[in-house]
């Protein structure tokens, strides 16, 4: 479930260490991705069908919308607005953007809807078909539902994959997090001069306060509510207040989902786990939780920097910038640091983790590279490594640690208009960011990236 909150802020005129040599917005693509494995496949074995798999996107390619929408929006908006003041014209450009964003927050495509997606994400690698409820278009909602689970399936979640039904809880959260690092990372690397700052702010704002409802208790009355008229299973959300969710789940790896006890009306489990419920070591790490998301704030990119010139050579200028992230994990939360760097033969990215559970540390590393030209800049190939030491078995208290990685490559035909892509990789068992298999195994994405500017 997602609750609908409201933020934003101006970007700030860039400093003198910031790229201002060319007016143009930069390379502005659109992803459409055509085949996903193994997640669609899942998806076809939950729908039972082809054309309804699409309905379920999963999290690659419910991302890959959203930072579609976005960036497309942001960028026609620009284009629209252009007046002979340029402070005018400015002003017109940033107040649509900042609009755009806040009144279409509850829309099909955007952020709340992706929040969703990712949750239903986990659960369709086992076959739970649900329904994201952004597409009913109760916009000004509190609330918004992931309905039509049946309480057999959260409770095989629950109780036999318990890891997962952790990460289910805390998904919506890591997608808010994973869509300001795609648009980051797509504004840096490809001198994107869109006004994202206000989605930053909102996305991150709302994460926090979402955290920090959950643990002043302000969303129990809201699930009283819920449960009062949600007579019908199928009505109900999956779980609730996610956070409330996610610590339960975390602290009791053993619980099985009947404790939860019987609905109120009674048909059914109560799903809706309530801050008084939680003890008070849940709610400490849940308020620990919140202060950690601050580190989601800290960022040139939140304030309109882009990116810093860093040194300027015979060979091109360098580039750099950088954004912390804190996402909830299957086994605590990752502290991480991204670093962007920009050089005249290459763009690189290396990413420092930090992955916490509730006594212990673990590190991780992960280096990329994005679209580096070969063949007379015909192709385009990239790619990620990462490394690390997560809990072993995903577990909360546990202090011991298991090594993990992931390897992918992308390779794309670069043309005027349109580069077909593919992209294949492998990973252990662990947690990654957007990945929503916590097992090992090969995937595969392919599609085809627009220009439009």
């Amino acid at each position: 479930m997602s609750l609908s909150m409201v933020a934003f802020s101006q970007e700030s005129v860039e400093s003198t260490l910031v790229d201002q040599s060319s007016n143009s917005l930069g390379q502005i693509y659109i992803d459409m991705p055509l085949v996903t494995l193994p997640a669609q496949i899942q998806t076809y074995n939950t729908t039972g069908g082809f054309f309804p798999s699409y309905m379920n996107p999963g999290m690659e390619n419910s991302l890959a919308y959203t930072t579609d929408f976005y960036t497309a929006a942001h960028y026609g908006l620009k284009k629209a607005f252009n007046f002979k003041s340029p402070f005018w014209t400015s002003f017109s450009q940033r107040m649509a953007v900042a609009l755009f964003d806040v009144f279409t927050m509850e829309l099909p495509l955007a952020y709340s809807w992706l929040h969703e997606e990712y949750h239903r994400g986990v659960m369709t690698q086992y076959g739970v078909n649900s329904f994201n409820e952004v597409l009913l278009f109760r916009l000004g909602s509190s609330s918004i539902a992931v309905s039509h689970e049946t309480d057999e399936e959260m409770a095989m979640l629950c109780d036999s994959y318990h890891p997962d039904f952790v990460r289910l809880m805390g998904a919506g959260h890591e997608a808010q997090v994973d869509l300001n690092r795609n648009l980051q990372s797509n504004q840096f690397f490809y001198h994107q001069d869109l006004f994202n700052s206000v989605m930053y702010w909102m996305t991150a704002v709302q994460n926090f306060m979402y955290i920090a409802t959950c643990v002043n208790g302000d969303g129990d009355e809201m699930m009283h509510e819920r449960n009062a008229v949600e007579f019908n299973i199928e009505d109900r959300d999956f779980t609730g207040m996610d956070m409330n969710a996610w610590v339960d789940a975390l602290w009791y790896p053993e619980k099985p989902y009947a404790d939860r006890g019987t609905h109120p009306s009674g048909n059914g489990i109560n799903r809706y786990i309530m801050t008084k419920d939680l003890p008070e070591e849940c709610v400490q790490y849940l308020r620990k939780q919140a202060g950690l998301d601050l580190f989601n704030f800290l960022s040139p990119m939140l304030i309109g920097f882009h990116r810093f010139r860093l040194a300027n050579t015979e060979s091109g200028p360098y580039y750099g910038n950088f954004a912390f992230r804190h996402y909830l994990t299957s086994f605590g939360d990752d502290i991480s640091l991204d670093l962007y760097l920009q050089a005249p033969w290459a763009n690189l990215y290396t990413t420092l983790h930090n992955y916490n559970n509730f006594d212990h540390h673990f590190g991780g590393l992960e280096v990329g590279l994005v679209d580096f030209p070969l063949f007379d800049n015909r192709l385009l190939v990239g790619g990620t490594l990462m490394g690390w030491i997560q809990p072993k078995d995903m577990l909360f208290k546990t202090p011991t640690g298991s090594f993990g990685g992931l390897a992918k490559t992308r390779m794309s035909y670069h043309s005027r208009f349109v580069d077909p892509y593919l992209e294949l990789g492998w990973k252990s068992n662990g947690w990654v960011a957007g990945n929503a298999n916590l097992g090992n195994g090969f995937f595969l994405r392919a599609g085809l990236r627009w220009q439009i500017g």
